[in-house]
């Protein structure tokens, strides 16, 4: 008889063993589903191995959360020809169901990053056309060159697809020529001249942009949250803030500025909360001190691109420091996704470029990440961050471990 097992730790998480036992089966894939069904729109979330005894487990590591719509757990249990599969099902005990739906109030935003516009620009429209908020987040690395050619044919692609929305951007490290192209240029000419068509449009629907000293960081109020574009790459495609009066100006912009939320657009990450968690040199240039506002003023979201890796990898790429408020996310990048890092089986699209869903309310942040080919969601790139009590309650954080690495921390 096959049968499923579900443990689980905190309220509204993922975190926990799935252990599948069906005699005879060579394969079991885990969803999440109702009581008559997975969720469509949803992959799966494990595809774990039974073995000749028919056992197999799975332990769900990071942070993910359980999708509000979910209420089971589904298991399609393979024979070893894979020419029959029988399915079982579990409810999800009721303290772990999510406890609250997203407030009226909420704020949302895509985000895409890595696009890396080459001379086949079929793969930006796609993307442009999968986000579905009105405010789309660009993180860098929309271009492959830092060409003009490649800016001009972006432009023509957002006034094609969604003249209408509002789009902020970032530089990346190939939005930057090559210093071998032509050391006449201004490096970084093509993209400021693409971030500023942009502002503009934005500046012209009624948003006000405040810019730093030289104008390159921006900042801007939408409804109750901050949004701070940092640019973070100089000439030679270097991870460096080209002023340090940039930082001066943030931390001015963090102290002055009242909001529920700050959202940090840059295109590099900070090293402390990078996917490999890995010691080494830092991304950028004032990484300690850009580590060290952020963590003095709280109630931050750090969203960077950059690294490619998959959000389908076993620690995931969306993290929650509890005792400060910041959640930090590696938005997995619009070309395929680095899925070196995952062991064992996988499926085919866990590979596919992503588009990230970002939901902000005062107490709750929703993430969602999905494949930009196929629209569905991606089981290991949902996260769920109950936000409102840094004290006491909420269900789960991580912070850092000696060398670098992360743990999880009980309450």
């Amino acid at each position: 008889m096959t049968k499923l097992e579900v443990s689980l730790i905190w309220q509204g998480c993922a975190r926990g063993k799935f252990t599948v036992r069906a005699k005879g089966c060579i394969l079991a894939v885990l969803r999440w589903g109702t009581a008559d069904a997975p969720l469509e729109n949803w992959g799966p979330f494990a595809y774990v191995p039974v073995d000749p005894a028919g056992n197999g487990a799975f332990f769900f590591e990071g942070f993910r959360g359980i999708p509000a719509e979910a209420t089971h757990v589904w298991a399609a249990c393979w024979a070893g020809d894979f020419s029959s599969r029988e399915d079982v099902s579990v409810p999800i005990p009721a303290q772990f169901l999510p406890a609250a739906d997203m407030p009226e109030d909420t704020l949302r935003f895509s985000v895409l990053t890595d696009l890396h516009l080459s001379s086949k620009p079929w793969t930006i429209r796609q993307a442009l056309r999968s986000a579905e908020s009105e405010f789309i987040f660009l993180l860098g690395d929309s271009s492959n060159d830092g060409l003009k050619e490649q800016f001009d044919a972006f432009r023509a692609c957002i006034e094609e697809t969604v003249p209408e929305k509002i789009i902020l951007p970032v530089t990346g490290n190939h939005d930057v020529l090559h210093a071998s192209r032509d050391a006449s240029q201004d490096g970084c000419g093509n993209y400021a001249a693409f971030q500023k068509y942009l502002l503009q449009k934005d500046e012209a629907q009624g948003y006000g942009i405040s810019f730093d000293p030289e104008g390159r960081a921006y900042a801007l109020k939408i409804g109750s949250l901050d949004v701070i574009g940092l640019q973070c790459v100089t000439d030679k495609r270097r991870f460096l803030f080209p002023e340090e009066r940039q930082i001066d100006w943030l931390e001015d912009r963090l102290r002055l500025t009242d909001a529920d939320w700050h959202i940090i657009l840059c295109h590099a990450p900070l090293l402390k909360h990078n996917p490999n968690r890995n010691e080494g040199m830092p991304y950028l240039d004032k990484n300690r001190r850009l580590q060290e506002i952020v963590d003095r003023t709280g109630g931050i979201i750090f969203l960077n691109g950059h690294t490619h890796v998959s959000p389908n990898g076993p620690g995931g790429n969306g993290e929650f420091d509890k005792p400060r408020r910041n959640i930090y996310l590696d938005c997995g990048s619009v070309v395929a996704t680095d899925t070196s890092r995952i062991d064992g089986l996988m499926t085919p699209d866990w590979k596919d470029g992503c588009v990230t869903e970002l939901a902000v309310a005062r107490d709750l942040v929703e993430i969602r990440m999905r494949s930009v080919r196929t629209g569905i969601g991606f089981s290991r790139g949902y996260y769920r961050f109950p936000t409102g009590n840094t004290e006491a309650g909420g269900p789960y954080y991580i912070q850092p471990e000696k060398k670098g690495h992360m743990r999880p921390v009980r309450e």
